[in-house]
């Protein structure tokens, strides 16, 4: 006999929530994670001088439209941070001529090519928000059309196509080129549409933070369960079913645990580090094995004062030349914790990461300097360190962040909308922030995936009674 109902493999946000929707059923199960923490994704780290935390993986909420994971916001009394959009927003061209232009308007460049980047925004959130495009013959269309190829359909022209960049670099570290339209429009009405997932106001995808951390979401989620059902240090390297139909799940250490059903919340380029008998279904083989990360590097820069705030900026930066390719004002003012979060991505990101350590850190206090308008000499004596992300040294996160998708390469488009997500192996669930149809990458997403994989284990169990 099983020695429980199921093991869910990963005790990241997805992990948890699923674990909680079992216990909450009273189906018996195991975690298991391979770090020696819980969160998966989500890493807040105490700076080294002791002022606050900063996230060196998930960051944002919202109190309206991510429902989930504003109630545990709520129940653990975690206290929200206003992401600050007072004041202007600093814009770097190709050739490094920087300005500022404020918040919610667009940046100063000739009428005709502003004009040119609003259409493209404007047919990008309508398409997202159209059922229709989801559809077949549509789907597989898109599926079969690199994003710029696809921007270009709708009569980008330079500048809107640089904009377009700066979207797909700033969700997943990959240039246009690199990832089919419907990858980048399924992402997009996920998150409301492509306005609101770029938007830190109200509402928007980057609108609060925490003051003690995102990581206190996943270390209130674990405490909620009994003590000897997450077990750390467990990284899971194979998964087999017998003829009887239980599963036996073993542990790089050769532990192994048997279940009825088990619930996978990795990264899809995990799965590469695991075996599966029988293996697994060609469809999920394919998306697993081709879904990549791109390159994407979070560099958070320390500073004893919000020097930025001087010359009216609200921090938030937009960069069509690198490496910097966003950036935003992760400060808590309230312990002091001053700090401007770099987001270093695709090929500006890769050919900064081939510098050294010192050269690296130079650089980027120079795109500061510049876009902000400020004297190097003053952004240099304000750093006082920086916190820089290391995803893609993660074998548990598949070798990246935030999340890994096919390329142009028709996966996604040979199933009906939704159908992949919802997919599963006989007893076994795929869930994880990817593999959700609203808020993927985010930590909402992540509590949906593992709420519907739960859902899912305990709909077969029904099932099953019934037959």
């Amino acid at each position: 006999m099983p020695e429980v109902d199921a093991i869910v493999v990963g005790a990241g946000l997805s992990g948890l929530q699923a674990a909680l929707d079992l216990q909450k059923a009273g189906r018996s199960f195991l975690v298991l994670e391979a770090r020696d923490r819980v969160g998966g994704k989500t890493r807040s780290v105490q700076r080294p001088d002791g002022k606050g935390v900063q996230e060196l993986g998930a960051a944002w909420v919202n109190d309206t439209n991510q429902s989930l994971v504003w109630s545990y916001c709520q129940q653990f009394g975690l206290t929200s941070v206003v992401q600050n959009i007072n004041g202007s927003v600093a814009c770097e061209d190709e050739e490094g001529n920087c300005h500022l232009f404020p918040f919610g308007e667009m940046p100063r460049f000739e009428a005709q090519d502003v004009e040119n980047a609003v259409a493209l925004r404007d047919s990008v959130e309508a398409a997202s928000l159209d059922p229709a495009t989801f559809k077949q013959p549509q789907r597989q269309r898109l599926d079969d059309l690199t994003f710029e190829q696809y921007c270009r359909t709708l009569g980008a022209g330079d500048l809107a196509l640089k904009t377009a960049r700066l979207w797909t670099r700033g969700t997943l570290g990959h240039d246009p080129s690199d990832i089919s339209a419907l990858a980048f429009l399924e992402i997009a009405r996920g998150g409301l549409g492509i306005v609101n997932l770029r938007y830190d106001g109200k509402e928007g995808a980057q609108h609060l933070r925490l003051r003690e951390g995102t990581s206190a979401i996943a270390t209130g989620m674990a405490a909620l369960l009994p003590l000897d059902t997450v077990k750390l240090d467990h990284p899971v390297t194979s998964v087999t079913q017998h003829s009887s139909g239980a599963y036996t799940v073993t542990t790089e250490a050769k532990n192994t645990f048997t279940a009825q059903k088990v619930i996978l919340t990795i990264p899809s380029p995990a799965y590469k580090s695991m075996t599966f008998t029988p293996p697994l279904h060609p469809w999920k083989q394919s998306f697993t094995q081709s879904a990549r990360y791109g390159t994407y590097v979070k560099y958070i820069c320390l500073f004893e004062s919000p020097w930025w705030r001087s010359v009216g900026a609200c921090g938030l930066v937009q960069s069509f030349r690198g490496p910097i390719n966003h950036c935003r004002d992760t400060s808590v003012d309230m312990d002091d914790n001053y700090a401007l979060t770099c987001f270093v991505a695709a090929g500006p990101g890769r050919r900064w990461l081939a510098l050294n350590e010192e050269a690296r850190k130079k650089e980027l206090l120079g795109q500061l300097g510049r876009l902000f308008g400020v004297e190097k000499e003053r952004v240099e004596a304000e750093f006082q360190g920086a916190m820089v992300s290391e995803w893609h040294e993660d074998p548990w996160a598949g070798w990246g962040c935030p999340f890994a998708v096919p390329p142009s390469s028709g996966i996604l488009g040979m199933w009906e909308d939704g159908e992949a997500v919802k997919s599963k192996g006989n007893d076994l669930y795929f869930v994880g922030t990817e593999f959700v149809d609203d808020w993927r990458g985010y930590m909402e997403g992540a509590l949906r995936s593992g709420k519907r994989g739960a859902e899912q284990a305990l709909s077969d169990w029904e099932e099953a009674k019934r037959l």
